[in-house]
């Protein structure tokens, strides 16, 4: 079973027309050395010019990662394939005091055109998904580097690997978060709903499937992109996954969670009892590893 992880590393973009976090470099690397952990899957990462040689002595010569394991691909986020959309309808001075860049998100699909499908699945997944605000304490298994400690844990293992290709159950698995009571996320005009419910709001942090689901997926997407932007707005790629698994839900199997905050990473003063009473984001990374508590 071969299987392959598609992420990327920009890091810097804020403050730019592209728009991004800031300062995420150090983060993103260590996270993703923790994700590497799932040995028996491959990983393609895009990124800048600029970044390339960093990323390349972090990982080849200090970690001794394999080139075969981890393949670099540098990507001019200013050259995706929708940018003739986004040069009439994206609000490039908005974006540069926003902390996501759309380029990313959209190409978070369109890079899959790049792949050549000889693997049997493909997910997304965001370099920077492993880090202490997400995962608690125990499972944070840390290095001696001030980063990497906070970064590194032992939930990406091959068990998770095997149970996430398992948990797909033949169709595209994506996450989904409560949207009552932690509502933030906008959505589109309920006129492209075939069912305007909006209970769930789909995260673009990890979602994938057979390389079969591929195509289709990504069209659909693409598809909603193209109609949806020239009459209303730019929408971050996890509204338009939003639409897809409403008008589609067919298509998907769903890993529910309620929260992103864990325990011992939390906002000062929070309850215990909102833990109690909602499900965090690392318990879904918990049942990929069959641990249940």
């Amino acid at each position: 079973m071969l299987v392959k992880f598609i992420t990327c590393i920009y890091s810097d973009l804020f403050g730019t027309e592209l728009g991004g976090r800031h300062s995420r470099g150090g983060h993103y690397q260590y996270s993703l050395l923790s994700l590497l952990k799932m040995t028996d899957a491959d990983f393609v990462c895009y990124t800048s010019e600029r970044e390339l040689n960093r990323l390349e002595r972090f990982f080849y010569d200090e970690h001794k990662i394999s080139s075969e394991k981890l393949k670099f691909i540098v990507f001019d986020l200013n050259q995706t394939k929708f940018q003739d959309l986004l040069s009439k309808h994206k609000d490039y001075e908005s974006a540069k005091q926003g902390d996501r860049c759309i380029e990313i998100q959209w190409s978070k699909f369109a890079w899959w055109w790049n792949e050549d499908k000889t693997y049997d699945y493909y997910f997304w997944i965001d370099a920077g998904l492993s880090h202490c605000g997400l995962i608690p304490n125990k499972y944070l298994v840390g290095s001696d580097h001030p980063q990497g400690k906070y970064y590194e844990s032992n939930l990406f293992n091959n068990d998770f690997l095997k149970n996430l290709i398992e948990d797909t159950e033949g169709k595209f698995l994506i996450l989904g978060k409560d949207n009552d009571r932690n509502y933030w996320s906008g959505t589109v005009n309920e006129k492209w709903y075939n069912d305007y419910e909006r209970k769930i709001h789909i995260i673009g942090g990890l979602f994938g499937g057979h390389r079969d689901l591929w195509d289709n997926m990504v069209n659909l997407f693409e598809d909603y992109v193209n109609k949806i932007t020239p009459v209303e707005r730019v929408y971050h790629e996890e509204v338009i996954m939003t639409l897809m698994y409403y008008n589609h839900p067919e298509l998907f199997v769903r890993k529910h969670f309620d929260i992103w905050w864990c325990p011992d990473n939390c906002p000062t003063g929070t309850s215990p009892k909102l833990f109690e009473e909602n499900k965090s984001f690392y318990r879904i990374l918990e049942e990929f590893n069959r641990i249940y508590e």
